[in-house]
C-alpha cells in the first residue's frame, strides 16, 4: 500500500494548523483601540451581534474612568453596564472622551 505525502501546512514541520489559524484571528497584532476614534469604536461595538460576548472596555467620560461593557447605543446616548454592576447606566455621547478595549 502506497502512502502519498500531502503538502499540508503541518506536514513540513515549520508551521502547525493552529499557528496558521491563530495568525489570522489574533487581534493583538493590530491595536484596535488606537486605530479608531472613540465614536467609531463605539459604533463598531454597538454593531456586535447579540450572541457575541461583549468586550470589557475602559471609558473616560467627563474625566472619570469607568470600566464596563457597552450594552447599546441609541442616537446620542450610550448604555454602559459597569463591570461589577447589574444596572445599565445611560451617558451622553458628547461626554465621551476615549474608549479602550481591555478584554476581548
Amino acid at each position: 500500500m502506497d502512502v502519498k505525502k500531502v503538502d499540508l501546512p503541518c506536514a513540513d514541520g515549520k508551521h502547525t494548523i493552529q499557528n496558521t489559524l491563530k495568525r489570522h484571528i489574533n487581534l493583538h497584532e493590530k491595536n484596535i483601540s488606537t486605530s479608531y476614534t472613540a465614536e467609531e469604536l463605539v459604533e463598531l461595538l454597538s454593531r456586535l451581534p447579540a450572541f457575541a460576548p461583549k468586550p470589557v472596555c475602559k471609558f473616560i467620560i467627563n474625566g472619570r474612568t469607568l470600566f464596563g461593557k457597552l450594552e447599546q447605543k441609541k442616537e446620542s446616548s450610550l448604555f454602559i453596564r459597569h463591570k461589577f454592576g447589574k444596572k445599565v447606566i445611560q451617558y451622553q455621547m458628547e461626554q465621551l472622551q476615549s474608549v479602550n478595549i481591555l478584554k476581548y
